[in-house]
């Protein structure tokens, strides 16, 4: 065989080695470009483009951490997960974020989520709604995938506030698929935890409020079983999920439980969620109750229906014989109506009984009053006769007015006609004064004297001498 056929036969061979190996890996990157399809479908994200953040978190073999170019002119590297989460939050459309988010979130490994969690913290404010979204989710992965990881890196976070709500996502997660394994985290590694007052309050109640899902009966028993600060916020997650989608249900469950305080609350608790539905339904249950339980549930009731709809909860309260009415009703009553209309919220108060309730109802309704129309509820406040009511109405009118006019606000106060109430608002609105405008807040102590008493002038003139002194150094 000559040179020529042997070169030409080489030629061929190496052709079609070539062609399988193209072949080959074509075939490969369709099956892989497939895969990614899929993946991306799944995290929900349909109709976006494979944005940077997305293809870094699909990917095994690139970490969503790695440093990226340099985006800030300083000649330092930005982290990609970093760079990522900034460019998400960063886009303008509100919905395109979320989709965005959840897919990045979606998309992480639980190698990769440490880094992630620390991306999302910097890269908003601690309120920005989607960046707590998104926290939520990439903790909730998190605690599905590998729950003791989650609550180990939490302990070392540095910022307690965000290691708090990061804790409670994690537990919630664990208890809605495992609730003998957070009952066990609570009771061993969280056990400190939980001997705080409100925090074991708040660590039982939401273990109960996400076992109560799966199975009422050991929710309940559980919770009812537990000392009495716990005790009461596992009683009020559990019985409010349930309340939540079924009222009725929520009421019967209840009687089961053992009288005291933590029932007591529990009752109140269902009687609010009722009422912003059903008012009359939930007052008329309210009403089947007794003592205490009944006390607490027919005052949140009515504050429920004042929430929705403040006057025919009113009418409801007026129609009570004025002597069976308690302070706590009026008060709850009053101060939901105030946030809505305080002028008439406090018109309405006028002809309550006197109590405690109603006292601090006023205030309430004058707060909110002054901050809508000061002139009218100056004038209003004016024509009350002299005593706690219209007190504590100045009092509030003081405290509103402060941020604008602190000269007004302290001497509103000092039309006080109670000693102590007076002596109070003068001192706290002084105090406040001196520590912005400590020469203006002095004058006004040495012109109105008569207001106060000498030793109290001889105080808040000493306050207002050292606050200057710290302004001038």
């Amino acid at each position: 065989m000559n040179a020529s056929k042997i070169i030409g036969i080489c030629s061929l061979f190496v052709g079609l080695i070539v062609i399988f190996f193209q072949f080959s890996q074509n075939s490969k990157l369709k099956k892989d470009l497939k895969n990614l399809e899929v993946k991306f479908k799944a995290s929900g994200a349909n109709g976006m483009g494979l944005s940077s953040e997305f293809q870094v978190g699909l990917s095994g073999k690139e970490s969503s951490v790695r440093e990226g170019a340099d985006k800030t002119g300083t000649g330092k590297k930005i982290p990609i997960a970093i760079g990522s989460v900034k460019e998400i939050l960063a886009d303008p459309d509100p919905l395109n974020r979320v989709q965005r988010l959840m897919s990045y979130v979606n998309g992480l490994s639980p190698k990769e989520m440490p880094e992630a969690l620390i991306a999302l913290q910097e890269s908003a404010p601690q309120w920005d709604p989607h960046m707590k979204m998104a926290v939520g989710l990439l903790l909730t992965r998190w605690a599905t995938a590998d729950t003791d990881a989650a609550f180990a890196h939490v302990e070392q976070m540095k910022n307690k506030d965000q290691a708090r709500d990061a804790t409670f996502s994690i537990l919630r997660a664990l208890s809605s698929q495992d609730p003998q394994k957070a009952l066990e985290w609570m009771s061993g590694q969280g056990n400190d935890m939980a001997k705080n007052g409100w925090m074991g309050h708040a660590l039982a109640g939401t273990i109960a409020s996400e076992w109560v899902r799966q199975d009422p009966d050991a929710a309940l028993a559980w919770a009812n079983s537990l000392p009495k600060n716990q005790r009461q916020g596992a009683l009020g997650g559990a019985l409010e999920t349930i309340a939540a989608s079924d009222p009725l249900e929520a009421a019967q469950r209840l009687l089961e439980l053992d009288p005291g305080e933590a029932r007591e609350k529990a009752a109140g608790n269902i009687a609010n969620l009722w009422a912003k539905r059903a008012p009359q339904e939930a007052m008329e249950w309210a009403m089947t109750l007794e003592g205490d339980d009944r006390e607490s549930a027919m005052t949140r009731a009515l504050g429920g229906w004042a929430s929705v709809e403040p006057e025919q909860a009113a009418s409801f309260i007026n129609d009570i014989p004025a002597e069976e009415r308690t302070g706590s009703q009026v008060s709850e009553v009053g101060r939901r109506w105030a946030s809505q209309e305080p002028s008439k919220a406090a018109q309405w108060l006028i002809d309550q009984p006197e109590s405690r309730g109603r006292t601090d109802a006023v205030g309430y309704a004058m707060w909110h009053w002054t901050n809508e129309d000061p002139g009218g509820a100056a004038d209003w406040i004016l024509e009350q006769p002299r005593g706690d009511f219209r007190d504590n109405g100045i009092a509030s009118i003081a405290k509103a007015t402060f941020e604008e006019d602190p000269s007004s606000a302290v001497t509103w106060a000092a039309t006080i006609d109670n000693d102590k109430q007076r002596e109070g608002s003068i001192e706290r609105g002084v105090r406040e004064w001196a520590k912005r405008e400590p020469e203006l807040a002095r004058e006004w102590v040495q012109q109105n004297s008569n207001a106060l008493s000498p030793e109290q002038a001889t105080r808040l003139l000493e306050i207002q001498s050292e606050n200057g002194q710290d302004q001038k150094r």
